[in-house]
């Protein structure tokens, strides 16, 4: 007896209830820095608002490497999770770090003028970002057309004796004066500091006094230009208000970077929590070695030079199979791992479509057990999901239900036709689909209508030609004819070269494109 498929499809997720904890069967939980553990989701509004997510953007005076691919591509399937598993209404944003100490190095060494090279490097990061497929944040903006916000900032949180204009004419936050600094992270003890222009140590710079020479601004507490800091909090303040609901960047900004602003923003707006939830992605390393990737470094891989060995949806892969917490290998290894998931994935998608059009046949299929095993496999993918964002398991997940169908489609046949079950694998195949796309792997999703279509022509006649080769085979299988089945794995072999896989499937073939 079949089972309701409609009902198994229509497992939609409600928005979040008007409670501030964002209320499902089973809580979403995230890692917490502040607790060391994780917690529920809980949100600083009505979720049916709207949800705010805030990222640390680059400072652009360099090319973008692939450890920051690494950090954006993972806070993009975060956000995909977000807005299209769990319904949330997320307004994204993200600053660019338009002036800055390597900056103005890098303007002076190209003998360029620093807004030259800050919006040469911005267009490019945009650019990779899409290469990339990762969604643009909503919101984008750029420190320098926002220094009155971040000068008041900064006025306020003097008035407010929280920080100090020092000798060097720099405004400093005092930290002394905020009892939970270090909440992120637990921070070793300064050792006394060396300059006489800070009263510790762990005092951070608000507004850098200019120096000869150097681009800066008019404020009260004379001509500067803004400390690293003060920027996200100015900007996501001018945006969200007082309170956030996530924060986002990579690992190595937990300190100083997001500490500092999670100090200075709890005591400019009177608060206890300014970020609700902050996520940090793990870091990425070559194979072999330990260190981060990192221009200072010199061990960096360009975002332009990993897509000329890989394409985006191998990279994506490979961030999908780990954690968004953990440290990534980067290799020739650990892509082929990625690459081979990949490979599965689409071989499944060929076989399915070979059984559905009624290319393969294949001995009848339990649509029951096909059904439930759907139903299970859709659990468990929600639940692992709901637990601090595990793309890995829901990988190996799908992999799974692609298995079970991959196995049951590819059974030898009988010798008398079954009825077909090609609905249940359909419907399968499409939730599969489905959720690769989720995780914004583009061979599976929002483009691939786009690049079927600036393919058809070329479909219908590699259509032609494996028509042809088919009746070269039957003629084959009929007369046993050693000379005609090596034409046809001659033909299958050449179109392979030239991007076609074609498989064979009893009397009848199928094709698909390949990446060469």
């Amino acid at each position: 007896m079949r089972m309701n498929m409609v009902s198994t499809l229509r497992h939609i997720r409600p928005f979040c209830s008007q409670s501030r904890l964002c209320e499902s069967p089973q809580q979403i939980r995230i890692y917490s820095c502040k607790e060391r553990a994780k917690v529920p989701l809980q949100l600083t509004s009505d979720p049916s608002s709207f949800t705010s997510f805030y990222t640390c953007g680059p400072t652009v005076y360099d090319s973008a490497h692939i450890g920051h691919a690494s950090c954006y591509v993972r806070l993009d399937i975060v956000q995909r999770i977000l807005r299209d598993h769990f319904r949330l209404r997320l307004v994204s944003a993200m600053n660019i770090t338009d002036i800055d100490d390597k900056i103005i190095k890098r303007a002076g060494e190209d003998g360029r003028s620093w807004q030259d090279v800050s919006r040469r490097y911005e267009q490019e990061f945009w650019g990779d970002l899409q290469r990339l497929n990762v969604r643009l944040p909503d919101i984008r903006l750029r420190v320098t057309d926002h220094i009155p916000a971040i000068v008041s900032f900064v006025e306020t949180l003097i008035r407010e004796g929280f920080a100090y204009k020092s000798s060097d004419q720099s405004v400093y936050f005092e930290t002394s004066k905020y009892s939970q600094y270090g909440k992120l992270q637990n921070i070793p003890a300064a050792e006394e500091s060396a300059s006489e222009s800070k009263k510790s140590a762990a005092d951070f710079a608000l507004w850098k006094a200019a120096k000869p020479g150097e681009p800066s601004w008019e404020s009260p507490f004379g001509p500067g230009r803004p400390g690293w800091h003060i920027e996200c909090s100015t900007l996501a303040t001018q945006i969200f208000g007082k309170r956030l609901d996530f924060h986002a960047g990579g690992l190595d900004l937990r300190f100083p970077h997001h500490e500092n602003e999670e100090a200075q923003s709890c005591c400019y707006h009177g608060v206890q929590d300014w970020v609700q939830h902050w996520i940090h992605t793990g870091q990425l390393h070559l194979e072999g070695q330990t260190a981060k990737m990192s221009k200072s470094l010199k061990n960096t891989i360009s975002i332009g030079e990993l897509l000329e060995r890989s394409s985006a949806d191998e990279f994506r892969m490979l961030c999908l199979l780990s954690h968004y917490r953990s440290a990534i290998e980067f290799g020739d290894q650990s892509m082929t791992v990625a690459t081979n998931v990949l490979r599965k994935f689409h071989s499944f998608f060929d076989d399915s479509k070979a059984y559905v059009g009624g290319v393969k046949l294949a001995t009848a299929i339990d649509s029951g057990d096909l059904q439930k095993t759907l139903q299970e496999i859709d659990l468990k993918i929600d639940d692992f999901l709901r637990n601090d964002f595990n793309t890995a398991s829901a990988i190996t997940s799908l992999g799974d239900l692609a298995s079970v169908v991959h196995k049951s489609i590819n059974q030898k046949p009988p010798e008398a036709v079954q009825s077909s079950e090609s609905g249940t694998v359909q419907a399968v195949t499409n939730y599969i689909r489905d959720k690769l796309n989720l995780f914004g792997l583009e061979a599976f999703g929002e483009n691939r209508k786009s690049e079927i279509s600036s393919k058809d022509s070329t479909g219908q006649i590699i259509d032609r030609v494996v028509q042809i080769r088919n009746s070269v085979r039957g003629q084959a299988i009929e007369s046993k004819d050693r000379r005609l089945f090596a034409v046809c794995d001659q033909m299958r072999d050449q179109l392979k070269q030239a991007g076609v896989e074609v498989k064979d499937h009893g009397r009848n073939s199928s094709w698909n494109f390949v990446k060469r």
